[in-house]
């Protein structure tokens, strides 16, 4: 595995568990106001994190903490994921996986197997601006096939999206809705600026609290199970 950094401790990561979050490197997507602009390719900026190392820490925080996020990037790109999912199990840390669903043969493989405790995939766009949000032109058709396979399996999980003024409209989160399963959660991310990968959008501001409640309400009487989050999504 490309590993960057991981954070020791988080309490918003993956529900319910106190957790570390591990972050991979490289993402086949290119979304502009993605938070982690040196993860989506090798720069120099990008930090290296030694399996060996993480692994360490894993075993002295053994009965701390319960849980494991996995993030980017985009860690389904590594051919090793599963090998790198198994070894954590094997500690006894529950696992969450954060994807943009752009592999779902490997995210299909490791439902399969319930080696997953939780999945965070992130829908980037309604279907018309998928492939120009993500800068991949499978992007959707993959997309589609991995929010199918999380609402046929029996893993906790929940969609969710990153929105911002800039690029989206109310109608937009309408689309994205109606390419939702009924019964699953879905979470609207307020964008933050911090980093970006696009530098125009450094300077960008979310929705204001009200506005984006609103929406929420609204969008509410046709999908109770939506919810606003004020972390950015990969």
């Amino acid at each position: 595995m490309r590993l960057a950094h991981y954070e020791p401790l988080s309490l918003t990561d993956f529900p319910g568990r106190l957790a570390t979050t591990v972050f991979t490197v490289g993402c086949n997507f290119a979304c502009p106001y993605c938070h982690n602009p040196e993860l989506v390719t090798v720069r120099e900026d990008t930090p290296q994190l030694t399996e060996e190392t993480f692994f360490a820490f894993l075993e002295r925080r053994r009965g701390k903490l319960n849980g494991v996020c996995i993030t980017g990037g985009e860690p389904t790109l590594h051919a090793d994921l599963v090998g790198f999912v198994e070894r954590i199990r094997a500690l006894g840390y529950a696992v969450k996986l954060d994807t943009n669903g752009s592999n779902p043969e490997v995210l299909g493989h490791l439902l399969e197997t319930s080696s997953l405790d939780y999945v965070a995939m992130d829908v980037k766009a309604p279907p018309s601006g998928y492939s120009e949000m993500t800068g991949n032109p499978y992007a959707l058709v993959l997309a589609e096939a991995s929010i199918r396979l999380l609402a046929e399996s029996n893993t906790v999980h929940e969609y969710r999206t990153t929105v911002l003024p800039l690029l989206f409209a109310e109608i937009d989160i309408d689309n994205i809705i109606c390419m939702l399963p009924p019964g699953s959660h879905y979470v609207i991310q307020n964008f933050v600026a911090t980093k970006t990968l696009d530098p125009n959008l450094v300077h960008a501001r979310g929705f204001a609290s009200g506005d984006l409640e609103a929406i929420a309400d609204r969008m509410r009487l046709h999908y109770p199970l939506l919810h606003i989050s004020t972390r950015n999504g990969i």
